[in-house]
């Protein structure tokens, strides 16, 4: 006789499968919604006996979990004879309707909280920005306002024209100090989830109110440079090289003109006159023997001096003025300056300069000394933008820790970086100049210390050990962790990567030929050189505490390693047999999708706040 599924047998089904569900959705760390198991009641049917009783009259009991769609069309219940009418007993509860299945699962639509939302309150794009003006000198701000997003939105500027401008990263609020004139593209960008939008903002800054004139100053010939500040602060020039000193005065020689034309400019430097062309400019002398004529050709103005000695020159355009002073021939006298040819002691060239050679930390103290000129002579070191080109190095540049004497010519320092360096020292009086090329040649100093880099084959990790001690590092970061030892497998195989230095961080690998040569407090260990002495590899066939030095000479350095026991596969445990409310074995972690989650978000909120100080970087 088939019996019908009981309430109880159903339920502990139904419990199976969700608890199923949930496991394998943990196996591959997908949430799982929560299972309802429905439970049909039974329907049943009772007769109490009367007298005389009938024969017995057979049930027929329908269950719907077996019967879908519920009972049957053409339910024939068996009849039942008149005089066998039961008494009537209190009424059945009627059968508890199955709770039907739940739909399938849609996809998610992104919920409002996931900061897909995110947007800016006034639009914007790269063909059409939000036009922003400012003046330079003159401090702005402007917030920048969103909606939407997961609650937590942070805020950077992209592309910005200088530090001059930046962001408030959780206000939106830009702020400027604007100091070069000009029109300026850039974006500032919000974040918000995985959601980044963009603003784009164009910037026009104005230039201040004028505060004076600035101009250059030249000889026909150009052996003379000056420029002359708004201030009327003068400075000398090392044919055309830039500025290289504050000098009281320009002096020239009798029947020498002087070309200039001024600007009027901001106290940042920026021109107030509007317009594409130079403007034209207007000068005046103290001397009415001197002469203004203005060229149009090269838009400046050609002063010719009437008679020797000192005059002040004024040149005003745009409302304002700057007045200098200039010396003409012998001062009191009516005698003309003598002609000046300077020239250094040692000849020197290009293709042939003046050689030094030193070692790292050492003192020098070289005197170059130049002759030919009527007025005293000042020296300047000639290195990066002010240097000449030279055969093999279009970028000559002199080692930090060397300076000129002004009036001395005496070259001095003690420089710590080894390496070879071209730069020039300029002898000048002015009008005239002179130029000794020299070659510097820095060795470096004695070996003071090895820096050992250490990994294994087959790992990522890496170990750094220096003079700071030994410590974990990690790619692209400049994080350290220090450690007592490097952990190492039995029977793995360490590399090490030897750098000798001296006690200024230059590489002395190829200074004096010496070989580095490791060792360790185990016997057993292997060291082998596959790539030469500078990149030994130790193989540890045994586990224990373990020593390894790296000498070099005099020098050597030593860390520990921790060689631990190879661990053998365990297999998969017995699955449980019975209930207790225990999950059998499945070999998935249940905490794994936790972890993960937890993972994410920490990843995704580190993500943000590293992608805000790149960008304000």
């Amino acid at each position: 006789m088939n019996q019908p599924c009981t309430s109880t047998t159903r339920r502990v089904a139904a419990i199976g499968a969700a608890v199923a569900i949930v496991t394998a959705s943990s196996a591959f760390g997908i949430g799982a919604a929560t299972a309802v198991a429905a439970e049909p009641t039974t329907a049943t049917s009772t007769a109490t006996p009367g007298t005389p009783a009938g024969p017995a009259v057979p049930v027929t009991t329908v269950d719907t979990d077996e019967q879908p769609g519920g009972p049957p069309t053409d339910p024939t219940p068996a009849p039942v004879p008149e005089t066998a009418a039961p008494e009537p007993t209190a009424p059945t509860a009627p059968a508890t309707p199955a709770t039907p299945a739940a739909p399938a699962a849609a996809e998610p639509t992104p919920a409002a909280d996931d900061g897909s939302d995110l947007a800016f309150t006034e639009p914007s794009t790269a063909e059409d920005p939000i036009e922003l003006t400012a003046t330079s000198g003159t401090p702005f701000t402007r917030t920048f306002e969103t909606t939407g997003g997961d609650g937590t939105v942070g805020y950077a500027i992209q592309d910005a024209p200088s530090s001059d401008y930046w962001v408030n990263v959780d206000t939106g609020v830009l702020s400027g100090d604007p100091k070069e004139a000009g029109t300026f593209r850039f974006q500032v960008v919000a974040l918000s989830g995985s959601t980044e939008i963009t603003q784009y903002v164009e910037l026009t800054v104005a230039p201040g109110d004028p505060v004076g004139v600035t101009f250059g100053v030249a000889t026909p010939d150009h052996n003379g440079l000056w420029q002359v500040e708004t201030d009327g602060t003068i400075w000398e020039q090392a044919a055309g090289q830039g500025r290289v000193r504050i000098v009281p005065n320009i002096p020239v020689a009798e029947d020498t003109p002087l070309t200039l034309a001024g600007l009027a400019v901001d106290a940042y430097g920026n021109r107030t006159t509007p317009g594409p062309d130079y403007p034209r400019s207007t000068v005046t002398s103290t001397d009415d023997s001197d002469a203004t004529v203005w060229n149009d050709g090269d838009s400046s103005n050609t002063v010719t001096f009437g008679g020797t000695g000192t005059r002040t020159v004024t040149v005003s355009e745009g409302g304002v003025s700057t007045s200098f002073e200039v010396v003409v021939g012998a001062e009191d006298t009516d005698e003309p300056a003598a002609p000046d040819t300077i020239a250094f002691t040692e000849p020197s060239t290009p293709e042939s300069p003046i050689r030094i050679e030193t070692t790292a930390g050492e003192q020098i103290e070289r005197t170059f000394t130049a002759s030919g000129s009527s007025t005293e002579l000042h020296y300047v070191l000639l290195t990066g933008p002010t240097a000449f080109p030279v055969p093999g190095n279009e970028h000559p540049i002199a080692p930090l820790g060397l300076a000129v004497g002004d009036t001395s010519g005496v070259l001095s320092g003690a420089p710590t970086v080894a390496g070879e360096y071209d730069f020039q020292v300029m002898a000048m009086n002015g009008s005239r100049a002179a130029t000794q090329y020299v070659h510097l040649s820095i060795r470096p100093a004695a070996t003071k210390e090895l820096s050992l880099l250490v990994g294994t084959i087959g790992s990522p990790k890496g170990w750094l050990r220096d003079a700071d001690g030994l410590r974990e590092i990690f790619a692209e970061s400049p994080k350290s962790i220090p450690v007592d030892a490097v952990p190492v497998a039995q029977g793995a195989t360490m590399v090490v990567r030897v750098t000798a230095l001296d006690a200024f961080g230059n590489s002395t690998k190829e200074s004096d030929g010496a070989q580095p040569v490791v060792t360790s407090s185990v016997a057993s260990d292997e060291v082998t050189l596959p790539y030469g002495e500078w990149e030994p590899r130790v193989g540890f066939p045994h586990a224990s505490p373990h020593t390894i030095t790296v000498a070099l000479g005099d020098v050597s350095t030593s860390f520990d390693v921790d060689v631990r026991p190879s661990v053998a596969t365990v297999g998969n445990p017995t699955p449980t047999a019975g209930g207790g409310g225990h999950l059998a074995y499945t070999g998935a972690d249940a905490s794994g999708p936790l972890a993960w989650a937890l993972g994410l978000l920490a990843a995704g909120g580190g993500l943000l706040v590293h992608r805000l100080r790149r960008r304000r970087a």
